[in-house]
């Protein structure tokens, strides 16, 4: 009991420590070259289950950012966006009328003011935001329109019981109709729709678009033209969306858009026109320059792997032509790390990385840069490229480096040339940095003061590398003990555990974590394999697992597993991982498991015929199995791959934790269960715990998150 309280005692103070950086906007430029800065920070508390964003101002000095006022809380989920000019602004407010039921609300303001506000709830249902769509509330150059995406509300149904009239008859039809959503976190999203607010005219249009296009990315031209992207919906159904690329998709321009004046009259209205600008059968994340004069877009030739390199690409708006300033990265630039031909802090690398990644994009005031980030070599890098001259530079790395460390953008503030993002390692927390002059090979980096940084030993963090094939694999440790944790310590025994990450084409980077923290702390020896599938080092390196799954991947886990246990001469040996990463956790406990003495396994693929026919990506065992564009139609030599490729082959030897999400469409949760059968049938002990309203992430509320976290370090705990 007492070490559960001292697990439960360390996660509260570094929980209580942890501040999230959500937002970062200059305010205003003061004298002697400072700023004026506000931030929006996120603190969590573990007890009420909750988390609150504060407003704080601060001043943004040469010797890092000073706190001038800490602010009131701000609203969750409250979506707002500022005019060019900063006269205007557009707000989404949650409001109750008379009889207490909640109004969703959009409010124009103007110098202060509130001009006018639409009732939205009779139209639509939530406004969308997140990196798949891009976020609402997108201003024209004159500041009097504006474009966001909403979902569409279902058409009422009645049971043929409660049909009253013969023109109600088709809305029996419909009742409990299937319709397909947009997969894992977008489960809820089945019809979506692109609304305009026209404000001097005070009111909402709905913009016709075609019907077989998911949308993203609205924005306008100089000319009140509309830019956008869209994905082209499968005619079998829609496949989930979220964090696979190989869906064919283009960048479109409407002309002259048709406009839907509401409430809907009934008018019919000849099909929208749309010209494809795009090159690519994959064209994603439109970004039009601030001179109104081209679009950048990230592409790719189809590829049946989920995750893929992306050029980059510009698209001329007067002549419709389309240039490429950064082509598809293939080869391994790991070699030249290997060789020492280059330092790994100064390659460049192609465009990699995910949805979320890719989102903040920046172009500079003068529309001549942009700034973006790219996963290279395991570690995020912001980057800008001149889009005249195509030069390249890392804004964000150095060679004075001491380990891998990973950078997100936070914002890019256009009018004083000020670029913000977060940097970490696995030895720290996210620390805050301001990049003054960021398009200026002058530029000055400029660190936050250490309010944010959990306090570790830089001395005595050690990490290295171990390489098998193509491969590489991270190893951290401690040197030493440190006093600051009253955790029980492993130092004498090294115990070695593996982290493997998902996908397969993820990838494990250079990122802090709380579990990561206490592990080290303990002692443990932690090993990030980047087998061959994960991105970052090339998309021939990509392609290489497709059709090995299960194979060429753990051989080169397992290579480099016995490369750390002979140099540090470790004790026990545990892996952990999640979806594809629980796909090589349950592999190992079944196929090696005299390899390993416990697995942590969550949200796994653990048997793929079941999977390729019940997830919401069902071509992701196409593509990883069979090494194939995805058909419906497979054959019997077709499922005996899949199932000999499955972790159920062979039931789980080792004891294992399986932590599971019943809201997974990913990887649905039965299946998990199923494995779970399977092992306790031949003895092995497995312990199971279901979150009935995670997902994929495991990540629905803090109690959920915290709790596996708990559940994990006591496993493992308890078998060492």
């Amino acid at each position: 009991m007492n070490c559960v309280k001292g697990y439960i005692n360390v996660t509260k103070t570094i929980a209580s420590q942890l501040q999230t950086i959500k937002k970062v906007n200059t305010i205003a430029k003061l004298q002697n070259n400072d700023y004026l800065v506000q931030m929006i920070i996120s603190k969590k508390n573990i007890t009420e289950n909750s988390s609150l964003d504060y407003q704080n101002l601060y001043q943004l000095k040469l010797d890092g950012f000073h706190l001038l006022q800490r602010g009131s809380i701000v609203q969750q989920n409250l979506l707002t966006s500022f005019s060019n000019d900063k006269e205007r602004f557009v707000k989404q407010q949650q409001i109750t009328d008379e009889q207490e039921k909640p109004r969703q609300v959009i409010e124009i303001h103007e110098q202060g003011k509130l001009l006018f506000s639409i009732n939205t709830q009779k139209y639509h249902e939530e406004i969308l935001n997140n990196e798949m769509v891009g976020e609402p509330f997108i201003w024209n150059k004159k500041n009097n329109k504006v474009l966001y995406l909403a979902k569409g509300k279902n058409k009422e149904t009645k049971t043929f019981f409660q049909v009253e009239k013969e023109e109600e008859i088709q809305q029996a039809w419909n009742y409990r109709k299937y319709e397909q959503s947009w997969g894992e976190r977008m489960d809820n999203v089945e019809i979506f729709y692109l609304f305009m607010i026209d404000i001097e005219q005070q009111r909402l249009y709905k913009v016709q678009t075609p019907n077989n296009l998911f949308l993203t990315y609205p924005q306008f031209t100089e000319n009140d033209e509309i830019i956008l992207g869209g994905y082209k919906i499968h005619k079998e159904f829609k496949y989930g969306i979220v964090h696979c690329f190989n869906r064919e998709s283009g960048i479109y321009l409407i002309e002259k858009p048709k406009l839907l004046e509401l409430p809907e009259k009934g008018e019919v209205m000849d099909e929208q026109p749309l010209q494809l600008l795009s090159k690519h059968d994959i064209s994603v994340k439109p970004l039009i320059s601030p001179d109104y004069k081209k679009v950048l877009y990230l592409g790719s030739d189809y590829k049946h792997q989920h995750l893929c390199y992306l050029s980059l690409n510009m698209i001329n708006l007067e002549s419709k032509t389309v240039e490429e300033l950064i082509g598809v990265k293939n080869e391994n630039d790991l070699r030249q790390v290997r060789e020492k031909t280059e330092k790994r802090d100064n390659i460049i690398g192609g465009i990699c990385g995910f949805y979320d990644d890719l989102q903040l994009n920046f172009w500079s005031r003068d529309s001549n840069n942009f700034i973006y980030s790219s996963i290279v070599l395991g570690q995020q890098k912001i980057q800008c490229i001149d889009v005249n001259t195509k030069q390249i530079v890392n804004i964000s790395h150095s060679e004075e480096q001491e380990v891998t460390h990973n950078c997100e953008i936070i914002n890019y503030d256009k009018e004083n040339d000020i670029l913000y993002y977060t940097d970490e390692n696995i030895n720290q927390s996210p620390i805050l940095t301001a990049v003054i002059n960021a398009m200026d090979k002058q530029r000055k980096h400029i660190r936050n003061l250490d309010h944010f940084n959990i306090k570790v030993s830089k001395e005595k963090f050690v990490e290295e590398f171990v390489q098998s094939g193509e491969a590489e694999g991270f190893v951290w440790y401690l040197k030493d003990e440190e006093e600051n944790l009253e955790l029980r310590k492993f130092f004498n025994d090294r115990p070695l555990i593996v982290l493997a990450h998902g996908g397969p084409h993820g990838v494990i980077q250079s990122q802090y974590t709380q579990l990561r923290h206490i592990l080290l702390q303990q002692g443990f020896i932690l090993l990030a394999p980047n087998f061959s599938g994960s991105c970052s080092y090339g998309q021939n390196f990509i392609e290489a697992l497709s059709g090995k799954i299960g194979e060429l991947d753990a051989q080169e886990i397992l290579d480099m597993i016995n490369q750390v246990q002979q140099k540090f001469k470790t004790g026990k040996t545990f892996i952990m991982g999640g979806s594809y990463g629980g796909y090589l956790s349950a592999l190992m406990g079944s196929k090696y498991h005299d390899k390993f003495n416990a697995a942590v396994i969550m949200n796994p693929v653990v048997n793929l015929p079941f999977m390729i026919n019940i997830t919401d990506i069902p071509e992701w065992g196409s593509s990883c199995a069979l090494n194939r564009k995805h058909t419906w139609n497979l054959s019997t030599e077709d499922y005996k791959i899949l199932i000999e490729k499955s972790p159920m082959l062979q039931p789980l030897r080792i004891p294992s934790l399986l932590l599971i999400g019943s809201k997974d469409r990913r990887c649905p949760y039965q299946q998990s269960l199923a494995l779970r059968a399977q092992a306790l049938e031949v003895g092995t002990e497995v312990q199971t715990y279901v979150y009935p309203n995670a997902d994929h992430s495991l990540a629905d509320s803090l109690n959920t998150g915290f709790d596996t976290f708990l559940k994990i370090l006591l496993f493992l705990n308890e078998k060492l």
